[in-house]
């Protein structure tokens, strides 16, 4: 599902590089907040960051942002995903229902203050499989305690045949 290349298209592509203050303080780096609306609820992500030594483990948090309609914000979080530095993720959201059309997100990258340089890659997932669903799962259950009940009474009107004859 995952492996077919087509199905998959780069979103973001972004990298930062912090700056020193006149006391030669390294400037943590600001989170990557790209305006860009996601729809799918599967997303690829990559974070490198070529200054960092091999044993760095932590890149830092992305979050999925929601726009609602209360508080001031305008933005709710959703989902909170721990990333790791130089390793492929696919991730799925599952806090808030898929609704083709209709799940829309932002998503906000904060990097790990000690980071010096940072690279953020995001992919989404287009491909029509999107993982199962609470309703797909329901919809499915009903579909076959339908086909059940019916092959049910077709075994039952069979037997009573037998029976009568």
């Amino acid at each position: 599902m995952f492996e077919i290349a087509s199905e998959w298209k780069l979103r973001v592509s972004q990298q930062r590089s912090a700056s020193v203050d006149e006391d030669r303080i390294q400037i943590p780096l600001l989170a990557i907040e790209p305006d860009i609306v996601f729809t799918s609820n599967i997303i690829g992500i990559y974070v490198t960051s070529p200054s960092a030594p091999s044993n760095w483990y932590a890149a830092g948090e992305l979050f999925q942002a929601y726009l609602v309609g209360f508080g001031s914000a305008g933005y709710a979080q959703g989902e909170l995903i721990k990333i790791i530095l130089n390793r492929y993720h696919i991730h799925r959201f599952t806090t808030f229902p898929s609704i083709p059309g209709e799940s829309k997100y932002l998503l906000s990258f904060t990097p790990k203050p000690y980071l010096k340089d940072i690279s953020l890659s995001v992919w989404e997932y287009v491909g029509e499989n999107q993982g199962t669903t609470l309703e797909s799962l329901e919809a499915s259950v009903k579909a076959t305690h339908q086909r059940v009940i019916s092959e049910g009474a077709a075994i039952k009107a069979l037997i009573k045949k037998l029976h009568d004859n």
